[in-house]
């Protein structure tokens, strides 16, 4: 489920200006010059008293134009790094890289940059299955190019600056023909300078990159949130360091960021965690332990479940693997599959629920996993399998979701009553299955309803006549695999005189596909679920005297 939130996963970490009442979300960049800072004393580039107003002396690799900085720029950067260097009680390696930019420039990298990560990130195809996914999850109704024209609008009107986590280079709009920087570019090069530092301390560079090679960012969110939680609290100490009228002055400074089009809500849900629910935790561990243990905190990978929930931070609460089978479906082949964090819950039930329920809800995971299945028609068939932190948890959990179904007029409930299906059945252009088993939530939604009931259909009877009767492989129509209903439909049906009988037939065709398929039955629910150490002696048994049976007849 990650996939649905890597678009907004940007390599830089941008300096999140958006208007309003959306969060002040920050992303980051890195600065360009010689050598390194060795200690807390102020390091100047400066060789000469002379000033200049600084202009257009080069163009970045996508052609757009560069302000040179003026030796008070430099200056002014050198201080700010000794600023940042005191109040972290770390150092630079080297001095920080940067680019300089009109806010109509920063503008257009902003973009370029991220259609050129587009195109290298996204296979033929893999753009549109994601946008098809957020439509079938009820996130939007936009199509792949729409999509696409929304996310390079936040692009381009969300960003006050940022610090690129691969090029390790701070960008940052300023204005034309200025000597200095103002105070409010001031204040977002503290929040890059401190990115550029931590990208240094941390390696930043490697650890994203290992990410991308692995298709996975399971670690991105908790890390990213620790990382803006002790930038915007180095920024807070700078901004304090302003007297009134200066802080005045600085509001006064802020560009229009405001954007042209109205985004929807959930985009901001990643920022939220970043900087709203980072930022609290970042202020617990600098309580308990001052700025050293925020420094300490950048070298773990907290889970986002920990950065919603600090308590769980504190505790080192494990996040729990939990396997999803992979099934074989016919007509269907596998696309891809991950893990699931609290992030992915929130991002799919707050926009329905609120963000109350959908935080309170996440943070009662123990661990998830999704796996992705498309057909020759480009048909998805997704599901979800979550366990939670203990039974209370995967019931709120369960809830949220159901919640989230039940508000949504695109779905209409199915009864249950005479049909063969555990748990909820939704119809609508998108059909929903959501079973709560005890152990796990599980969750399969597709375009096809018949296709869906017949996946998450338990029965057997039918299924051995019909499908083990015309030597078909059906194994993958139980999902999932309930040991439970197996036995007792065996235990039901069977006794010592039908065993008797079955053996001493050779004319009892129905039955001993009946028993084929409860015995086929029994292996998967035997290897899949997990059975308990009553349930295994069980299932060995009869596994093996219903294998001497049939072989015998």
């Amino acid at each position: 489920m990650r996939k649905y939130i890597n678009y907004l996963v940007v390599i830089s970490l941008i300096s999140f200006c958006a208007s309003n009442n959306e969060p002040e979300v920050k992303e980051t960049t890195v600065l360009e010059s010689s050598s390194p800072s060795t200690s807390s004393t102020q390091t100047t580039l400066s060789t000469s008293s002379t000033t200049t107003l600084q202009t257009v002396f080069a163009t970045d690799e996508y052609g757009i134009e560069m302000l040179e900085p003026t030796e008070e720029m430099k200056k002014q950067l050198d201080d700010l790094i000794t600023f940042i260097e005191k109040r972290t009680g770390l150092k630079f390696t080297q001095y920080p890289k940067f680019q300089l930019y009109t806010l109509e420039g920063y503008r257009d990298y902003s973009e370029a940059s991220y259609l050129d990560d587009f195109e290298k990130d996204y296979e033929e195809g893999e753009w549109e299955r994601t946008v098809l996914s957020e439509n079938m999850w009820g996130l939007t109704t936009s199509s792949p190019d729409q999509m696409k024209k929304l996310i390079v609008t936040f692009q381009r009107c969300a960003s006050a600056g940022s610090y690129n986590l691969l090029d390790e280079t701070l960008r940052v709009p300023i204005k034309r023909n200025q000597k200095k920087f103002n105070f409010w570019e001031q204040s977002v090069i503290v929040h890059e300078l401190v990115h550029s530092l931590q990208g240094q301390v941390v390696n930043l560079s490697n650890w994203y990159q290992d990410m991308k090679d692995s298709d996975d960012f399971m670690d991105y969110p908790g890390r990213r949130s620790i990382m803006e939680g002790q930038a915007d609290l180095v920024q807070a100490y700078w901004e304090s360091t302003l007297d009134s009228y200066d802080r005045q002055q600085m509001n006064s400074e802020r560009p229009n960021f405001n954007c042209s089009v109205s985004l929807p809500s959930y985009f901001y849900i990643p920022f939220e965690l970043y900087y709203g629910y980072g930022g609290s935790l970042i202020k617990q561990v600098h309580t308990a332990g001052k700025m050293e243990a925020i420094n300490e905190s950048l070298f773990q990978l907290p889970t986002a479940e920990q950065i919603y929930s600090p308590d769980k931070y504190f505790s080192e609460e494990p996040y729990i693997n939990v396997e999803i089978e992979t099934l074989e479906l016919e007509d269907y082949s596998f696309i891809d599959k991950g893990q699931i964090d609290s992030l992915d819950i929130v991002y799919l039930l707050q926009s329905k629920i609120g963000q109350v329920d959908a935080v309170n809800a996440a943070i009662g995971l123990g661990g998830g996993s999704w796996v992705d299945y498309i057909n020759n028609e480009n048909d998805l068939f997704m599901t979800v399998k979550i366990q939670g932190d203990n039974d209370e948890e995967l019931n709120e959990i369960a809830e949220a979701f159901m919640n989230w179904a039940n508000f949504q007029s695109r779905f209409t409930k199915i009864t249950t009553d005479g049909n063969n299906w555990n748990g909820n059945l939704y119809e609508g252009e998108t059909n929903l299955w959501i079973n709560n088993d005890g152990s796990y939530l599980r969750l399969a939604l597709s375009n096809n309803l018949e296709f869906l009931i017949t996946t998450v259909t338990l029965t057997s009877g039918n299924l051995a006549e019909d499908e083990f009767g015309k030597k078909q492989k059906i194994h993958h129509r139980y999902f999932p695999l309930d040991a439970k209903f197996l036995m007792k439909s065996f235990l039901d049906s069977f006794s010592c005189r039908s065993l008797t009988k079955l053996r001493n037939s050779s004319k009892s065709k129905s039955n001993t596909s009946a028993m084929y398929g409860t015995l086929s039955g029994f292996r998967l629910a035997f290897t899949f679920n997990s059975p308990t150490k009553a349930e295994s002696l069980f299932l060995v048994i009869f596994m093996e005297l219903l294998s001497l049976l049939l072989s015998s007849s």
